[in-house]
């Protein structure tokens, strides 16, 4: 039940938050505080005692050129022992994310260069995002259309594609790390998503539905904040809801290539103007309904914008700690 806990709420997520004032675009992503490198360290225990602790990493470098971000690398910290019997770690180059503008300076391709051909395009419909189509090896995988009412984002279509609910578990973990996902909720429900979003596909596939499998959601909003996310899928319905600290979120507008939340390749959106420090997910299934509470605590500078982020979740006798760290230019 857990899988399909996140089917469509984590990645309703993904493209659920946007404002614009007349002055703004969506796409145009020109923060007042540029990322130049993201940290991240995490420890779990069992019964109180280090399970494993993974040294503090740089995990990406961002590139700015003319104001707009120009790509992201990727980094993997191996650790392993020297014939000394010492601990040696170093950092691996995993991939890289390149990002093309319009003369708007809106982002209207972005790709991946690594192990596998992905390429997301982006349409607009004046100043507002009317469609975001992600290719694989030039078949589709998901795609996205859009509706707006008074400037915002109020509802949306995601559409799988064929091969999506085939994809193997080798290659969904080959997807993982390319996620930026994992600033807006923690590690553990954003594992979730593959396997759910899988589950949703093939459940269409086992009814008999033919063609592509869509879902649709709808979006409730407290300021320029997303408030309210909702779906109902084959009798299922998902709520998400969000609490969110008032402060200035350096991802704020940010159009992602393509986000591989937990090995699924689908397009980032981080749009709300605060940092969620709160999220809460509501599935009702034949009438009976589960909760599951997520909750983020921050840093911040002088200009509150976070330096970290971090997650501390227990369940039973085990613990898992998880930050991140920002790095401005």
């Amino acid at each position: 039940m857990k899988k399909i806990l996140f089917c469509v709420a984590t990645i309703a997520l993904l493209a659920s938050v946007c404002s614009c004032t007349e002055k703004e675009m969506e796409g145009k992503y020109a923060p007042k505080e540029k990322i130049q490198a993201v940290y991240q360290e995490q420890t779990s225990y069992y019964d109180g005692e280090v399970l494993y602790q993974e040294p503090k990493f740089k995990s990406e470098e961002w590139e700015w050129r003319k104001g707009l971000l120009d790509h992201i690398v990727y980094f993997e910290q191996n650790v392993y022992e020297s014939p000394d019997g010492s601990e040696v770690s170093e950092l691996e180059v995993l991939y890289t994310q390149l990002f093309t503008y319009d003369e708007d300076s809106r982002l209207v391709k972005s790709e991946v260069l690594g192990f596998v051909n992905l390429v997301a395009k982006y349409e607009y419909d004046g100043k507002y995002l009317k469609t975001v189509t992600v290719m694989e090896n030039g078949d589709l995988l998901v795609s996205y259309q859009f509706n707006h009412v008074d400037k915002k984002i109020v509802s949306f279509d995601l559409t799988l594609g064929d091969d999506f609910a085939d994809m193997d578990e080798k290659e969904m973990q080959q997807f993982q790390r390319v996620s930026p996902l994992r600033f807006v909720l923690n590690a553990e429900p954003a594992a979730k998503v593959a396997a759910a979003t899988q589950v949703c596909a093939k459940r269409a596939a086992k009814a008999g539905s033919k063609g592509n499998t869509v879902l649709h959601f709808d979006m409730s909003w407290d300021g320029d904040n997303v408030a309210r996310i909702a779906a109902n899928y084959m009798g299922a319905v998902w709520q998400y809801d969000f609490v969110y600290d008032g402060k200035n979120s350096p991802f704020n507008n940010l159009f992602e290539v393509v986000n591989m939340v937990d090995n699924v390749p689908v397009p980032y959106m981080a749009l709300s103007k605060s940092n969620v420090t709160k999220a809460t997910v509501t599935e009702t299934w034949d009438g009976e309904s589960e909760t599951e509470t997520e909750e983020f605590i921050y840093t911040y500078n002088s200009k509150d914008y976070p330096t970290s982020k971090t997650t501390d979740e227990s369940w039973e006798r085990n613990r898992f700690v998880q930050t991140f760290y920002y790095e401005y230019e």
